[in-house]
């Protein structure tokens, strides 16, 4: 059974395209990827001066992730990177010797990277198991997050005897919810965001978890905090660039196709809106490639990452738009409530799986070791790289291909909390008036261009949801997610809030 077997069909680009983003480290200058940083030359040490004062006001509350140095994560969910295939994700999904069975979001074909893909992936795995078993087996499911949960809930309400083994003290996996009230709604520190077209709204709601349609629109400041105008240029040289590489016999990363088809701008003029066209291309690359796959563009496939969402906001119309809702309820509902019942070990990481023709045995890493007669494997991707689990007999060669070539991203979010919503004074003119001088839904994204934000862009969760509250969410992606994880929180907030000084700056 493949994920089209489940109820409903899912679109393959669930993430949000205007919204979510993530920093980059590269610039887009003389058809080159360098560093922003030279090499430092060496000076006079210069006399200190005094920093200036900062019109950000510091938050009342913090939350932050840190997915990449999670050992049992390592990293946020997976993308297609340079020289992988869609079958690879297949044959991950395609049960091995009739005694594994892998899911979770690196396995889905539709919805890669999402709670859909993972939570369907559960559904499928679940369907594997039943047509290769007999009634009344003993299951171990490996992993406690949405795809193992739901798996775990299907086998169980069949008649299978299930045991979940979960390395964490909790269940939820790359789902964590904190119900803090200091910011009005369920901080999710994992992917929050959800395609209103998909079965997963219906298990959310079942479980009481409501979702609202995500409002409002995208704001664009430069880095003096002066509004402009959204441009489309960068999307649209990252859709040609993936338009070229498809007539290639072979794979090439974005970086490389943007350079070979000549869709680098080399001028670093500004335009008339004060943004040059390759600072518009980094903005796209910053505020939509990295985000979504959690990586830079040298290592990003051009021909199986599409970037058509990204030029959404502009008036395409793309064959499967994207429309997506918040959780108003904390997501982990939905795991309590398919966990209520099971059989569950948590704090014990699985060390060894050995199978053979007849069964399939664990080792813990508290020492202790069980058999049962199928295992449903959920470890994420970045996990199945190492080598913290081994397998007796190792997995066949096409499967040790599929986990080496398809990539893991590192995605992070950070929510902040506030007294004021200082930022919303500066971008909510321009934005709330369409063409026709209607008013219409305030900026909920908000994004800088013509810099090199560490937070690419942020969104505004008061206005995003309706309810007001000043709260923002930023989006930490690829290389600057996996340099602020090494920080302290003081070092860390210092450097988040040092981009939110265009916000707090009239640039009018």
């Amino acid at each position: 059974m493949d994920e089209r077997g489940a109820s409903g069909g899912i679109p393959r680009r669930t993430f949000l395209a205007t919204g979510l983003a993530g920093a980059a480290a590269i610039v887009l200058a003389s058809c080159s990827w360098n560093d922003p940083s030279p090499s430092p030359t060496p000076t006079a040490t210069p006399t200190p001066t005094p920093p200036s004062p900062s019109a950000v006001p510091r938050p009342t509350n913090m939350r932050r992730s840190a997915w990449g140095t999670d050992p049992y994560s390592r990293g946020s969910f997976s993308f297609a990177e340079f020289g992988s295939t869609e079958q690879m994700r297949t044959r991950l999904a395609t049960p091995v010797g009739g005694r594994l069975v892998f899911a979770g979001e690196a396995t889905s074909s539709l919805a890669p990277g999402t709670l859909q893909g993972a939570r369907r992936s559960g559904l499928r795995a679940a369907a594997d198991i039943v047509e290769l078993a007999e009634p009344g087996e003993r299951i171990a499911v490996v992993g406690a997050g949405l795809a193992g949960l739901t798996a775990a809930r299907e086998l169980a309400d069949q008649g299978f005897e299930v045991v979940v083994i979960e390395a964490r003290d909790r269940i939820g996996g790359r789902v964590q919810s904190i119900v803090d009230d200091a910011f009005g709604t369920p901080a999710e520190l994992g992917s929050w965001l959800v395609a209103d077209d998909d079965g997963l709204v219906e298990a959310l709601a079942a479980a009481s978890v409501g979702t609202t349609a995500f409002l409002g629109s995208p704001a664009v400041v430069r880095a003096d905090g002066t509004p402009i105008e959204p441009s489309p240029a960068g999307a649209e040289a990252l859709e040609r660039a993936h338009v070229w590489s498809q007539a290639l016999p072979h794979d090439v990363s974005v970086a490389t196709a943007l350079q070979q088809s000549g869709e680098v701008p080399a001028s670093e003029t500004p335009g008339d809106d004060g943004v040059s066209p390759a600072g518009w291309l980094r903005h796209a690359i910053t505020g939509g490639l990295e985000p979504l796959t959690g990586a830079a563009p040298t290592v990003v496939s051009a021909q199986r990452w599409d970037p058509a969402p990204l030029l959404e906001p502009f008036g395409a119309d793309p064959a499967e738009p994207t429309t997506l809702r918040l959780p108003t309820a904390p997501i982990s509902g939905l795991l309590d409530q398919l966990a209520e019942g099971l059989d569950i070990v948590l704090a014990s990481a699985v060390a060894q799986i050995a199978y053979d023709n007849t069964r399939v045995s664990l080792r813990l890493d508290t020492g202790e070791s069980l058999t049962v007669d199928r295992v449903v494997v959920t470890l994420p991707l970045g996990v199945l790289k190492t080598d913290q689990v081994r397998f007796q007999p190792a997995l066949p060669r096409p499967y040790q291909l599929a986990i080496s070539q398809l990539g893991m991203g590192v995605v992070d979010v950070v929510w902040l909390a506030f007294e004021e919503p200082f930022w919303r004074a500066d971008v909510a003119s321009d934005a709330e008036t369409d063409d026709a001088g209607e008013v219409g839904a305030p900026p909920s994204v908000l994004s800088v261009v013509g810099g090199f934000p560490t937070v690419a862009r942020w969104i505004d969760v008061g206005t995003a949801t309706g309810a007001g509250q000043p709260v923002l969410v930023g989006v930490i992606a690829a290389a600057q997610a996996t340099r602020l994880e090494q920080l302290s929180d003081q070092d860390f907030l210092t450097a988040v809030l040092a981009d939110l000084e265009p916000f707090a700056t009239d640039g009018g």
